[in-house]
């Protein structure tokens, strides 16, 4: 696989190729998921050069598509998960108000957990039924 310098080796893309080493595209596989249109709408590439970078790019993936199969997709990481004593926590501050509605603020402002934490803990809880973004209600279980 050829690097973005070999490729862009004329004088002209030297503005291109080094917004590339700035981003930390090196090899020509790395600007299959980049958006070139982003510099050239702050003004960091001028619409000709990215016009020309686009033609050339184009060729070279008709010309060496092995470089573009194998690429592996990136991973992305794991959500969060909820810790058990938040859990609790919230439940049993949902049992005790349960004839109100509950906000996510008095929760947070209670409980001193995050208000991320306290969403997640929402999210997969067969006890709590959202009014609107910020309300919810007890339901009991059986």
């Amino acid at each position: 696989m050829q690097t973005i310098r070999e490729v862009y080796a004329k004088p002209v893309y030297d503005v291109f190729v080094a917004w590339c080493n700035a981003k930390g595209l090196h090899n020509m596989a790395d600007l299959a998921g980049a958006d070139l249109s982003v510099p050239a709408a702050r003004g960091e590439l001028p619409p000709a050069l990215l016009s020309r970078i686009k033609v050339m790019y184009t060729a070279y993936r008709h010309q060496h598509p092995e470089d573009f199969v194998t690429r592996s997709t990136p991973h992305r990481r794991p959500a969060p998960t909820v810790s058990k004593v938040a859990s609790v926590a919230v439940y049993d501050y949902f049992a005790a108000h349960t004839d109100q509605l509950i906000r996510l603020a008095d929760v947070v402002k209670s409980l001193g957990i995050k208000r991320s934490e306290v969403q997640r803990v929402l999210a997969d809880a067969p006890w709590a039924r959202m009014v609107d973004s910020t309300t919810y209600f007890f339901v009991p279980q059986n």
